[in-house]
């Protein structure tokens, strides 16, 4: 249930204070934010969604005893399924294997199929339904070899509509390996599907560099951030001006889906799954290692998503409740002292991932 644009209900109105455009009311009749993580649904909320998630991914590398530890930024992709147009982002033209030279102006084809009748459709949704079986292998791997490890992984949509992910990983310097030794037995890390028993494994494009903390930490940052203000974005292309094929390309994916399994007992004609709408995916797009009794997880104070909520709704609730107080100061977002975080770390701002 949405809130009526004329007669708002205060619980709603509250909600709308806050920046959702479209809060929902709830089965006890609470007033909440709609929660959506696509910036033209909501900016507000997804918004609030990247920035949890960023100081998280911040909370990971700055707030703990960052010089026992070795930092790395992997990025494993997904195999090929056929081949797609190559266009450039920037500079001269590049010839494409249908012949012609793109430049940046044909940005419409990008990652669109040279020839759809016999691209695998049907192979690449079901990768991305099985791509957090590979993952959840691949990170078994690293830690039966480097036992420290933790990380935060996000997890982006390439243009061909196939998932590739970016991971920071954090080894404790005593058995910290090379970024070559992280590459080689992260991308050669394979899985079982669960649903046909097919063999699920990572293309061969793959990239592993080492960082510090206090060299390129809030630089690494920055670029999780810019995949994150991506990830949130439509997949569909929204610009005026698109190529017939482009829309080919998604209904094709979005056929592919469809008639997909999901599970081992789906019947894809009968199934509202939402792995059926998202070109086979069903992972979350960010994600951290956890704190457990053994593994002080990710983030090196605990800091959670659940933990964030409740921070702001104290903060929201304690101006609520004392309209005549000083305006508080703005709600935390990380369990942090923000002056020595400042002096460790420069906040980069730069426009959102092409």
């Amino acid at each position: 249930m949405r809130a009526d644009s004329e007669t708002i209900d205060p619980g709603a109105a509250e909600v709308l204070a806050r920046g959702c455009s479209s809060p929902v009311k709830t089965a006890t009749g609470v007033w909440v934010r709609c929660g959506s993580r696509i910036k033209s649904r909501c900016a507000s909320c997804a918004e609030l969604y990247r920035g949890d998630w960023a100081a998280i991914a911040r909370s990971g590398v700055f707030d703990g005893p960052v010089e026992q530890f070795s930092f790395y930024l992997l990025t494993l992709t997904a195999p090929s399924f056929g081949q797609v147009h190559r266009v450039p982002r920037s500079g001269v033209p590049v010839r494409c294997g249908c012949g012609s030279r793109h430049s940046a102006r044909d940005a419409g084809l990008r990652g669109v199929p040279l020839n759809a009748a016999t691209y695998d459709y049907v192979g690449q949704v079901a990768w991305n339904r099985d791509a957090g079986v590979l993952w959840d292998r691949t990170r078994r791997r690293l830690r039966d070899r480097w036992s420290t490890l933790e990380y935060f992984i996000v997890r982006e949509w390439q243009d061909r509509g196939v998932l590739h992910i970016h991971a920071i990983i954090r080894i404790a310097r005593r058995e910290a390996p090379s970024a070559t030794s992280v590459r080689d037995a992260a991308r050669t890390a394979t899985a079982i599907s669960r649903v046909d028993g097919s063999l699920v494994e990572w293309g061969t494009q793959a990239k592993c560099d080492a960082f510090r903390a206090d060299g390129d930490g809030a630089k690494t940052i920055w670029y999780l951030s810019k995949a994150l203000n991506y990830v949130l974005k439509d997949v569909a292309t929204d610009a005026d001006d698109v190529p017939v094929a482009v829309w080919h390309h998604q209904v094709a994916l979005d056929d592919a889906a469809r008639r997909m399994r999901c599970g081992v007992t789906c019947e894809p004609q009968n199934c509202s799954g939402l792995v059926h709408q998202r070109y086979g995916s069903r992972s979350q797009v960010v994600s951290a290692s956890r704190r457990t009794r053994s593994r002080v997880g990710w983030s090196f104070t605990g800091l959670t998503r659940t933990v964030q909520r409740q921070m702001r709704r104290a903060w929201w609730e304690m101006r609520s409740h004392t309209p005549d107080a000083p305006k508080p100061a703005p709600a935390p977002t990380a369990l942090e002292n923000v002056a020595a975080r400042a002096r460790r770390e420069v906040v980069t701002r730069g426009p959102s991932a092409p």
